[in-house]
């Protein structure tokens, strides 16, 4: 099963930089037309919270402009001081996208999880 992010056609990923503490950078070339690759990175400090935080999210563009297929998500994991990556179809992952989604909508870009 597939994960996806859907963005608005207004909220193109490639047009955006940063989202309150989030940024998003390319990790391919800047210039590529097709297979681009996106990171949305959470900038700011780890926090001891219990909780999972997510630091970046790896995004791949798909043949429709608006849907990114969402590769891994990284993440810190406070209460065992490591480092670990989630695969978007676990619990745990989908927790994290849709925090990642409500902060999002807290600077109007509108986002959508879609499981295919």
């Amino acid at each position: 099963m597939a994960v996806l992010f859907e963005f608005d056609p207004f909220d193109h990923p490639t047009q955006l930089s940063k989202i309150g503490n989030w940024v998003i950078t390319f990790l391919s070339p800047a210039d590529e037309q097709q297979d681009i690759q996106l990171a949305i990175t959470y900038v700011l400090p780890r926090q001891a919270n219990n909780q999972l935080q997510a630091r970046r999210i790896i995004i791949n563009s798909t043949a429709n402009e608006q849907r990114w297929l969402i590769e891994k998500i990284e993440c810190f994991d406070s209460a065992q001081n490591t480092e670990l990556d989630l695969l978007p179809t676990t619990p745990e992952a989908q927790q994290v996208l849709d925090t990642v989604i409500q902060e999002f909508a807290r600077y109007d870009v509108q986002l959508q999880l879609i499981n295919e």
